[in-house]
């Protein structure tokens, strides 16, 4: 029996169906995490896709597909996002290919896109019948005690906007103010996360000295880059994954508290991300000619 959800978002209510067969690992971690609510946006550079994170991390590589069509739905490791496919596609990266809209709801999921990307971000409810009612991460449960306030941290900051994202709205350096505040602060955490993806992958690799090594070096530079905007819950939170990472006795466990903490900072990413006006930003761009001082 095929196993259907529904994206609710921009006015629609989309289905999709589950490619269990195809992709059983996300297909799995998916219906764990349902149901959960977040923010769709849709990608900045490639084309007619709507974004939407999800609470998880799988790994790359389960049903990577070279194109994708409209209708497709992935999941992108590296930002832990649901990207659903509607229309002209120029991909980006790859994706796990596991799910696909339902026929006959195919062109809602054009009319919610198009509403997403005048927009900037709308909110996005994804159910599925026979799950948890419960949109809570923390039914996941871990033997190492920082792993478990990591996942509580990403429960507390999913649905409510976090003290270190409102602080940005808000924040100033001369001489220009908000603005460069809050676009580094977008790119520091995006970094950061590609770096944890980095140390994960290096994890798996290598023994676990060495590897622990490169997970102290790669978060130690994240919190010193958070802290120059404030950021005072991650960055504590970043301090005591260090001192985790210090006394981790397994690759699992650190592999796993890296994964973890990278879903936790995607997350705040994502609150910042979607505060910005890209679209008003972009067309009002007006880049600058670089005189000739001679």
């Amino acid at each position: 029996m095929d196993k259907i959800f529904e994206m609710e978002m921009g006015g629609e209510k989309i289905r999709a169906r589950l490619l269990t067969d195809d992709a059983p690992i996300t297909c799995k971690a998916f219906e764990n995490a349902m149901p959960t609510k977040t923010f769709a946006v849709n990608a900045k550079f490639a084309g007619d896709e709507t974004i939407g994170m999800l609470s998880f991390y799988v790994p790359p590589g389960e049903n990577e597909v070279p194109s994708v069509e409209p209708g497709d739905i992935g999941y992108y490791p590296r930002s832990q996002t649901l990207c659903l496919f509607y229309g002209e596609i120029m991909p980006f990266g790859f994706i796990n290919l596991f799910a696909k809209v339902l026929p006959e709801d195919l062109e809602k999921s054009v009319t919610a896109g198009k509403k997403i990307l005048d927009a900037g971000s709308m909110p996005l409810t994804i159910t599925m019948s026979g799950t948890s009612d419960s949109t809570s991460t923390s039914k996941i449960h871990h033997t190492n005690s920082t792993i478990n306030k990591v996942i509580a941290s990403i429960d507390q900051i999913w649905e409510i906007e976090p003290s270190d994202v409102t602080f940005m709205r808000t924040h100033k350096r001369p001489p220009m103010g908000n603005f460069p505040c809050v676009v580094y602060s977008n790119f520091d955490l995006f970094w950061g996360t590609e770096n944890l993806h980095v140390a994960s992958s290096l994890a798996s690799e290598l023994e676990l000295d060495p590897a622990k090594k490169v997970a102290l070096g790669y978060l130690k530079r994240t919190q010193e880059r958070l802290g120059k905007w404030g950021f005072p819950e991650a960055t504590s939170l970043i301090e005591e994954c260090l001192s985790a990472v210090k006394q981790v006795d397994s690759k699992e466990d650190l592999i796993t508290l890296l994964h973890c903490l990278n879903v936790y900072l995607n997350r705040l990413g994502s609150w910042i991300d979607a505060m910005i006006p890209w679209n008003d930003m972009d067309s009002n761009l007006n880049l600058l000619n670089i005189e000739d001082p001679s």
